[in-house]
């Protein structure tokens, strides 16, 4: 595809439909995080127990975007965001009427493989459809929709629970699916669809491996002896390992096609992508517990704490991957690893002194080096593969970015619980709690660092596409 060409009202409108899809489902999974207290008494149930509504909604995610490469070479383009669609709103319609938590975590799931299916779709039409000059834009303004939802995500979730009810979070995004999801599907070009054989055995073990690593971090509190946890962990080890024993198969249909991971450079472009998506999700679900349960605010007031940092990021999606088309990434990641690191220590030190400014002007600092590197860092690893590889690519990425999330979540609910000391009242423990989660998500900053510092000196060996 010519670098000059340009790209077509149909190809830009099938964006903003496919966009607005998956950006309606991740409305309401950060929307969720600020309902948590008062679910907990809704269902009578525990932090831990509630936190599934999202865990499982991106557990949810993620195994359906394990066969997003299956999926679009199987399917019209057409055919699959109208089943993203549908799955969204029958699950919306079930979290809305639900009375107990199994039927809002059955709606959950629902919604998650409407997601996994319009999430990965997004960015193999950009891949696919827009040159190569201008992918970096593409995916930024891409970005910059989806990270709308995670920035009004608390703040939409708090309006709906401090003016009316939780379940106005599902009713108000119902029409608005309805409505991308037809746009997306009037301008949505078609594309050869070839239905390959399924490879059942290799998905089995992908979902044997995450379920069994799920459950293990959820009951990381009860201790190591826990059944669950060493059980689940075993489970995964040999699932994975079965996997990609069966993956390196010659003459197979796979699920995905690992060969992609003998690319250095795509990995450390995963990388910084998966680990910048475990610290913005686990945020979300820490800031606003803090706010509410520890720091006594309101549930619209610990919503709105996380909006200006999201909104920053958000606008600044396309402007970044301009700048990755035009002056490339080395200044971009190193300048935003740097305020990533600075925004999550600076957590640490003055969480125990922590008021709602605070939380604000750190999450800010963290936010505007989250957009100097997120989807930059998927444009990066993608263009170092093959077009026929995209799809695989696209996939990990989308995959891990669902699954880190869900990981998140669980995991900073487990170190809140364990971190903190229950005789000093639930207010104390939340703080002490939320302290150890910004040291560990701190440990995941530095690993960014340590990947930006690699992938800059395989640019400076020329082993970097860009």
């Amino acid at each position: 595809m010519d670098a000059h060409e340009k790209v077509t009202p149909s190809v830009i409108w099938s964006i903003v439909g496919t966009a607005g899809v998956a950006c309606s489902g991740v409305l309401v999974e950060t929307s969720m995080n600020v309902t948590f207290p008062t679910l907990m008494k809704v269902f009578n149930q525990s932090l831990n127990n509630v936190q599934w509504i999202t865990t499982a909604y991106l557990l949810a995610v993620t195994l359906t975007i394990v066969l997003a490469a299956y999926l679009q070479r199987s399917f019209k383009f057409k055919s699959l965001i109208i089943a993203a669609g549908t799955a969204s709103v029958i699950g919306g319609v079930i979290c809305m009427v639900s009375t107990t938590l199994p039927i809002m975590l059955l709606g959950r799931i629902i919604q998650g493989i409407g997601t996994g299916i319009a999430m990965p779709l997004l960015f193999s039409i950009i891949m696919l459809e827009v040159p190569r000059a201008k992918q970096g834009s593409f995916v930024g303004t891409a970005g910059m929709i989806i990270a709308l939802a995670p920035s009004l995500g608390p703040t939409y979730g708090g309006i709906c629970l401090s003016a009316l009810n939780w379940r106005f979070n599902f009713i108000f995004t119902l029409p608005v699916t309805i409505v991308f999801c037809i746009i997306a599907a009037c301008f949505m070009s078609d594309n050869e669809a070839h239905r390959d054989h399924f490879n059942f055995s290799e998905y089995l073990l992908i979902v044997l491996a995450l379920i069994a690593l799920t459950l293990a971090v959820n009951n990381l509190s009860s201790g190591l002896a826990n059944p669950l946890v060493w059980g689940g962990l075993l489970v995964t080890a040999a699932a994975l390992f079965s996997f990609f024993k069966l993956a390196k198969q010659e003459g197979k249909a796979h699920i995905i096609n690992i060969g992609v991971l003998k690319n250095t450079s795509f990995n450390l472009g995963l990388l910084i992508y998966t680990f910048l998506q475990f610290i913005q999700i686990s945020l979300t679900f820490v800031i606003p517990n803090l706010a509410q349960l520890g720091l006594k605010t309101s549930a619209l007031t610990s919503g709105m704490l996380l909006l200006l940092g999201s909104l920053l990021s958000a606008f600044f999606g396309p402007v970044m991957g301009r700048l990755l088309d035009s002056q490339g990434f080395k200044k971009l990641f190193l300048i935003g690893s740097c305020l990533a690191m600075a925004g999550i220590l600076l957590y640490i030190i003055f969480a125990q002194k922590l008021s709602i400014a605070l939380i604000v002007i750190f999450h800010v600092m963290f936010m505007t080096g989250f957009s100097m590197m997120y989807n930059n860092s998927m444009t990066i690893g993608l263009q170092q593969l093959e077009v026929m590889h995209i799809a695989d690519g696209n996939a990990l990425f989308n995959m891990l970015q669902q699954y880190s999330g869900s990981i998140g979540t669980a995991a900073m609910s487990v170190i809140i619980a364990i971190a903190g000391s229950p005789y000093q009242g639930q207010s104390k423990q939340v703080v002490m709690g939320s302290q150890a989660a910004f040291i560990v998500l701190f440990v995941f900053t530095l690993l960014i660092f340590a990947c930006v510092l690699s992938l800059i000196k395989r640019d400076k060996q020329g082993l970097v596409k860009n």
